[in-house]
């Protein structure tokens, strides 16, 4: 190869590699079994999976309560049965 052709490769990988997008770096920061703070970046709505993963240890679901600056706040509630009908 010749040494534009080389630099032309390198320029290019260097492109594709700059242009990559970071994983999200969303972090349980603190909770138990009454709820879970998430700490997130970007988009909210990528919190739910922890929150899940989280609550699940206390055989509970996320219900979201609120968003302040980059951490969504959960309860932890447990699941309420579906009332059996009467005959």
């Amino acid at each position: 190869m010749t040494r534009r052709a080389v630099k032309l490769l390198l320029s290019l990988l260097a492109t594709s590699v700059g242009g990559c997008v970071p994983p999200h770096n969303d972090t349980v920061m603190q909770g138990n079994a009454n709820g879970v703070v998430v700490n997130f970046v970007g988009d909210v709505g990528q919190t739910l999976l922890l929150a899940r993963q989280f609550c699940a240890r206390y055989e509970r679901i996320p219900v979201l309560h609120e968003t302040k600056q980059e951490n969504a706040y959960y309860f932890c509630l447990k699941p309420v049965a579906a009332p059996h009908p009467t005959p």
